[in-house]
C-alpha cells in the first residue's frame, strides 16, 4: 500500500459493521425505506398529492414532452409569449424526459412513485452511512427520522431530488473511500456526468471533493499523512469538473448559472434564494441539526478531520444564506453530528453504569446496528407492492395550490389567449394545454430573470406603468387570486369584464 493511502485510521471512527446478509433477508434497512414511504405518502389521505405543490413538476414535465416530440434538447424558448425564440438553458432536460416518460406510461402516479422512492432512498443511504462510520443505529435512525422534517418542505416532484440522493451516495463513497481506498470511488465521474444533465445542483460535488483534497493537503502538510489522499481526491475533483462538460451547453451552462446566482434581483424576489426563516417547525429542527453540526466541528478540530471540518463550516454557511441549501448541510452534517452523539451516549452509559437508562440505550443501539443490513430485494419489492395496492393516486396537481376546476372548464379560452397569470399557475397553464398554451411567465426564474419578473411584480401589484404593460404584451385575459391588487383593479374596470370565478380565484377577460 502506497504511502498516505493507509486505512484512515485518524480520520474515521471505527466501524461497527455487522457480517453482512443475504440479499433476500429482510432487514431493518428495507424496514426503514418502507417507513419513510409509508409516513410521508401513505398515512393520510391525498399524501402523495404533498410531491405536487410545486408547478415546477408540470414545467419540467413540459420540457421532456417537447425533447420527446422534437428529439432535441431546446436552445430557444417554446413557452412564453413574451420572450419567444430567446436563448434557454434546458439544463434539467434529462429529468424532464424522465418524467415526461412516466407521466406518459403511468401518469402522475409514476412521477411521484419514483420521487416518493428518491426520497425514501435518501434517507436510507445517510442512515447506513452514518452507521458504517460507527455511528449507533438507534441514534442514526433517530437522525434521519429528525431530517426527513426539517428538509420536507423540499420534498416535491423536481430534479432537485436527485441532487439530494447523488449527494447522499457521494459522501457514502467518500467515506467508504477513506476507510479503504476503493475503485469504486470512481463511481462518482459517471453519477456526476449525469447529475449534471438532471439538475443543476452538480456543483455542490464538485466543492465536496475540493475541499476533500483541500483538508487532505493540509494533513499531509502537517506531517499526519502522506501525499496519497491529496492526489487521488484532486484527479478525482478534476474529473468530475471536466465531467460536467458533458451536457447539450458545454461551458455555456456554468457561465449562465454563475450569472444566475449572482443576480442581485434574483436573490432578492425569489423566496428560495432567500435566506431561511425560522418560523416553522421543520426549520427549527434544521435549526437543531444546525447547532450539532456546530458542536461536531469542535471534535474534527481535535481529531484533525479538516475536510468534514470544511464540509460542515462550508455547506453551514450557505444553508444560512440560501433556504435551497439547507438539505444539502443536513445530508452533510448528519454523519459527523451522529458520531458525535454516539461517543456522548457511550460515556454517558460508561459512568452510569449497568442496568442504567444509558446502558440500556446503548445496549439498543448496539442490536439495531446489527439489524441495519444493507438494503436487499424487499425494498424495491415493498415499493413495487405500493404501486400495485395503493389506489389514492394523485391525476392533477394540487387543488390546494393551483385553481384546477376553473382552468380547466376554460382550457380553451386559456390555450388561446395571452393570459397572464403567476409564475406558478403558468406552469399549471402549460400542464393542462401543452402543446398549445404560451405564458407570460412561468417558474423558469433563471431564464426570465429581472426583464420580465419586474413587469409580472409591476402588473400583479398595480404599480405605476401597469397597464402600459398588459397593452404591451397584448394581455387579454387574467388569471389570478381575487384579491391581487390587478384583479381587484381589473374587476371594477368596464373593459373588462368576469368570465368564472372559484373560491378566492378569478379569471378576467378584456371586452
Amino acid at each position: 500500500m502506497n504511502e498516505g493511502m493507509q486505512p484512515a485510521a485518524t480520520l474515521t471512527a471505527p466501524l461497527a459493521t455487522p457480517r453482512r446478509s443475504p440479499i433476500w433477508t429482510p432487514s431493518l434497512t428495507d424496514f426503514f425505506f418502507f417507513a419513510t414511504i409509508f409516513w410521508l405518502f401513505l398515512a393520510e389521505p391525498g399524501g402523495w398529492e404533498r410531491l405536487l405543490w410545486d408547478g415546477d413538476t408540470a414545467l419540467h414535465t413540459r420540457t421532456g414532452d417537447w425533447i420527446l416530440d422534437h428529439g432535441a434538447v431546446p436552445t430557444a424558448d417554446p413557452f412564453s409569449y413574451t420572450q419567444p425564440g430567446e436563448r434557454w438553458f434546458a439544463f434539467q432536460w434529462l429529468t424532464g424526459v424522465l418524467f415526461a416518460w412516466l407521466n406518459r406510461f403511468a401518469g402522475l402516479k409514476g412521477i411521484v412513485l419514483v420521487c416518493g422512492g428518491v426520497i425514501a432512498l435518501t434517507m436510507t443511504v445517510l442512515v447506513r452511512d452514518m452507521v458504517r462510520r460507527g455511528a449507533s443505529g438507534l441514534i442514526a435512525i433517530v437522525l434521519a427520522l429528525i431530517a426527513t422534517n426539517a428538509m420536507s418542505i423540499h420534498f416535491h416532484a423536481r430534479p432537485h431530488l436527485f441532487t439530494l440522493l447523488f449527494l447522499a451516495l457521494g459522501h457514502y463513497l467518500i467515506a467508504r473511500d477513506l476507510e479503504t481506498p476503493s475503485p469504486r470511488i470512481w463511481l462518482i465521474v459517471p453519477m456526476v456526468l449525469v447529475w449534471v444533465n438532471m439538475h443543476s445542483g452538480f456543483p455542490v460535488m464538485i466543492a465536496t471533493l475540493g475541499l476533500l483534497t483541500a483538508g487532505c493537503v493540509l494533513t499531509s502538510l502537517t506531517g499526519e499523512g502522506g501525499w496519497g489522499r491529496p492526489i487521488r481526491y484532486g484527479i478525482l475533483t478534476a474529473l468530475c469538473a471536466l465531467s460536467t462538460l458533458v451536457n447539450p451547453n458545454g461551458v455555456a451552462l456554468h457561465q449562465h448559472i454563475s450569472r444566475f446566482l449572482s443576480n442581485s434581483w434574483i436573490l432578492q424576489y425569489v423566496d428560495e434564494y432567500k435566506s431561511p426563516i425560522f418560523r416553522s417547525e421543520s426549520m427549527y429542527y434544521f435549526l437543531a441539526i444546525l447547532f450539532a453540526g456546530l458542536m461536531a466541528a469542535r471534535t474534527q478540530i481535535e481529531k484533525r478531520q479538516w475536510h468534514t471540518l470544511f464540509w460542515l463550516l462550508f455547506f453551514g454557511a450557505g444553508s444560512l444564506v440560501s433556504a435551497r441549501h439547507v438539505p444539502i448541510f443536513i445530508i452533510v452534517a448528519l454523519p459527523p453530528v451522529a458520531l458525535e452523539l454516539t461517543a456522548l451516549l457511550r460515556q454517558w452509559a460508561d459512568h452510569a453504569g449497568p442496568k442504567s437508562t444509558a446502558e440500556v440505550l446503548h445496549e439498543i443501539g448496539e442490536k439495531t446496528t446489527q439489524k441495519l443490513q444493507p438494503v436487499g430485494v424487499w425494498s424495491p419489492a415493498l415499493l413495487a407492492l405500493v404501486a400495485v395496492l395503493s389506489t389514492s393516486w394523485p391525476t392533477d396537481l394540487s387543488a390546494r395550490y393551483f385553481p384546477t376546476s376553473l382552468v380547466r372548464r376554460n382550457a380553451e379560452l386559456l390555450a388561446t389567449s395571452k393570459v397572464f397569470t403567476t409564475d406558478q399557475w403558468g406552469d399549471y397553464l402549460l400542464w393542462v394545454n401543452y402543446p398549445r398554451q404560451r405564458v407570460f411567465m412561468d417558474g423558469r426564474s433563471d431564464f426570465f430573470q429581472q426583464k420580465t419578473g419586474s413587469e409580472c411584480l409591476r402588473i400583479s401589484n398595480a404599480q405605476e406603468g401597469w397597464r402600459d404593460s398588459l397593452d404591451r404584451f397584448g394581455v387579454n385575459v387574467v388569471l389570478a387570486p381575487a384579491d391581487l391588487p390587478v384583479a381587484r383593479q381589473l374587476s371594477k374596470d368596464p373593459a373588462w369584464s368576469e368570465v368564472d370565478r372559484q373560491k378566492t380565484t378569478v379569471l378576467l377577460r378584456r371586452r
